[in-house]
C-alpha cells in the first residue's frame, strides 16, 4: 500500500524550474490545441470526418492551516512539519482524434508555498512544477487495442484502496479521489485482446528516468490482467514480475445486487516486503539499537467492501482492509517504547542530538498503514441542501482505535464553479498509530473553476 503519511520532510528547494518532460507536455498541449482549432473550423465547414480535439481546463486553489499535535515523534517540531500551505494548479486534459487513433494527455502546472515554525526558527519553501500525469496514444483494430505512453491504469475495484492496481496505484485512503490530481500514470506499452465479455491485457511498464541521471530504462516490469464478465460478476486475475524476480499475483471481483447495492473484494500476494521492523528482543532504552531489520516474508493484501445507495441518494461505502506486513502488537510496542524513551531523553539531556537523530530515524520508518486491520467508512450525498454536496469519511485502525476523519461540504454554483471546505481530524492516544502523527486538525478552503471545450 502506498504510504499515506510522510512524517520526515526534506527541503524541496525554492523556485524550481520546469523540467524537460513538463516543457515537452506544454508544447504538445499547445500543438494539440492549434490542431483542434483548425479541425473544429473544418467541422463547421461541413466535413464531419476530419480529425477533432476536445479539451478541458481545471483551475484549483487551496489555502490550508494545520494545527500540529503534541506527538512524541515531533517535540518542538524537530521534524520541521509545515503548518501553512497555499497551492494552486492548472490541470489541462485533451483528447485528439487522428493519426489512426486517439491521443490523450493530462498536464498539471502547479505552484505550492509551505511555511512552518520550529523551536529555533521559522522556515518556508515554495515550488513551481510541471508534471505530465498522462500522455499516450491509443489505437485499435478489432480484436486488438494498443497503448503507448504514460497512462493511468485502473485494474482494481476498491474505493479507498486497490491492492490489485499493480500498474498505477490510484487509490489512497487519505484522499481516495486524488483531489489535487497528483497521481501520475505509468510509462508503458500495452496490448489488449478483446473477445466478447472477456479481455486480456499485457503491459510492459519499466522504471524510466526522465532526468537522465542514470540509465533511461531502469528496472523492467511486465504485468498481465485477464478480465471476464460472468453475469452478474466481474472477475479479474492480475499479476506482475520484474527483472529482479520479484512478483505479485491476485484477483478481484465485484457484483451488483439490484439497483442499490454493490459488493467487491480484492486479494493480492506480493513476494517483496520493503517494510522495516523493530527488533522486539532488544532493550528500547538505548541510543544504539539494532533498528528495523527487514522481513523476507511475502505480503498478503485483502480488501472486502461494498456500497449502498438509499432512496434519498445518500451513498454509504464500507471497506475492510488487511495487510499482513503491518506491525504486530509486540512490534508496534517496541517501536513506540523506543520513541517514548527518545522523547524523554530529548527533554532531559543537555546535548539532545542523539535523541534528535533517533527520532528522525523513527519518523523515516513511520509509514501508515503501520498496523494490519483497518476500516474505511464513507457517506456521500450529492445535494444535502440546494447546490451543496457533503462527503464524510473515516479511516480507523481496528487494533488501537486511532484514525482520522474528513468532512468536506462543497457548494456547486454552476457546472464550472465550486467552493469547498475540508476539515481533517486525527485522533488517538500518544501510544497509538495515529496518535504518533504530528498533526491534530487541518482546515482547507478551496475553489475550483472548470472550463471545457
Amino acid at each position: 500500500m502506498i504510504s499515506m503519511l510522510h512524517l520526515f520532510k526534506t527541503d524541496k528547494g525554492k523556485n524550481k524550474s520546469l523540467f524537460f518532460p513538463g516543457k515537452a507536455a506544454l508544447i504538445v498541449l499547445i500543438l494539440l490545441c492549434v490542431c483542434g482549432i483548425q479541425s473544429l473550423r473544418a467541422e463547421d465547414g461541413g466535413d464531419s470526418d476530419v480529425s477533432s480535439l476536445s479539451y478541458s481546463l481545471r483551475l484549483r486553489g487551496e489555502s490550508e492551516r494545520i494545527d500540529l499535535s503534541n506527538s512524541r515523534l515531533n517535540p518542538d517540531n524537530l521534524l520541521r512539519r509545515y503548518d501553512e500551505r497555499l497551492e494552486g494548479f492548472l490541470l489541462g486534459s485533451a483528447m485528439y482524434r487522428g493519426l489512426g487513433g486517439v491521443v490523450e494527455t493530462e498536464l498539471r502546472l502547479g505552484y505550492e508555498y509551505l511555511a512552518g515554525e520550529s523551536l529555533t526558527a521559522s522556515f518556508d519553501d515554495d515550488e513551481l512544477s510541471a508534471v505530465i500525469n498522462q500522455l499516450y496514444y491509443r489505437s485499435s483494430s478489432e480484436p486488438f487495442s494498443f497503448v503507448l505512453g504514460r497512462k493511468k491504469v485502473r485494474w482494481g475495484v476498491g474505493y479507498s484502496y486497490s491492492p490489485t492496481d499493480l500498474v498505477t496505484q490510484l487509490k489512497n485512503p487519505e484522499d481516495p479521489d486524488d483531489r489535487l490530481s497528483r497521481v501520475e500514470g505509468a510509462d508503458l506499452l500495452q496490448v489488449s485482446y478483446l473477445n466478447g465479455s472477456s479481455q486480456i491485457d499485457l503491459v510492459y511498464f519499466p522504471e524510466v528516468d526522465w532526468n537522465f541521471d542514470n540509465s533511461f530504462i531502469g528496472k523492467s516490469r511486465v504485468g498481465m490482467r485477464w478480465y471476464q464478465f460472468i453475469d452478474p460478476f466481474d472477475l479479474s486475475f492480475v499479476g506482475m514480475i520484474d527483472d529482479d524476480g520479484e512478483w505479485a499475483a491476485g484477483l478481484n471481483t465485484s457484483v451488483a445486487v439490484g439497483n442499490a447495492l454493490e459488493l467487491h473484494a480484492e486479494y493480492l500476494y506480493s513476494s517483496d516486503n520493503d517494510r522495516n521492523y523493530p527488533d522486539t528482543g532488544v532493550d528500547p532504552e538505548q541510543f544504539i539499537y539494532p533498528y528495523f531489520p527487514s522481513s523476507s516474508d511475502g505480503v498478503h493484501d485483502v480488501l472486502l467492501g461494498g456500497q449502498y445507495t438509499f432512496d434519498n441518494n445518500l451513498n454509504l461505502t464500507l471497506e475492510y482492509l488487511y495487510r499482513s506486513s503491518g506491525y504486530s502488537e509486540s512490534e508496534f510496542d517496541a517501536y513506540y517504547n523506543h520513541i517514548a524513551w527518545l522523547d524523554n531523553q530529548y527533554f532531559q539531556l543537555v546535548d539532545n542530538e542523539p535523541a534528535v537523530s533517533g527520532l528522525k530515524e523513527a519518523a523515516v520508518n513511520f509509514r501508515a498503514p503501520q498496523r494490519r486491520h483497518y476500516l474505511f467508512t464513507r457517506l456521500y450525498h450529492p445535494e444535502v441542501v440546494r447546490f451543496v454536496s457533503l462527503e464524510m469519511y473515516s479511516y480507523v485502525g481496528l487494533e488501537d482505535g486511532s484514525g482520522f476523519f474528513v468532512i468536506m461540504p462543497t457548494y456547486k454554483g454552476s457546472d464550472s464553479f465550486d467552493l469547498y471546505v475540508r476539515l481533517k481530524k486525527f485522533w488517538g492516544d500518544q501510544d497509538t498509530e495515529f496518535g504518533l502523527v504530528p498533526e491534530d486538525l487541518s482546515a482547507i478552503v478551496g475553489v475550483s473553476l472548470y472550463m471545457g471545450g
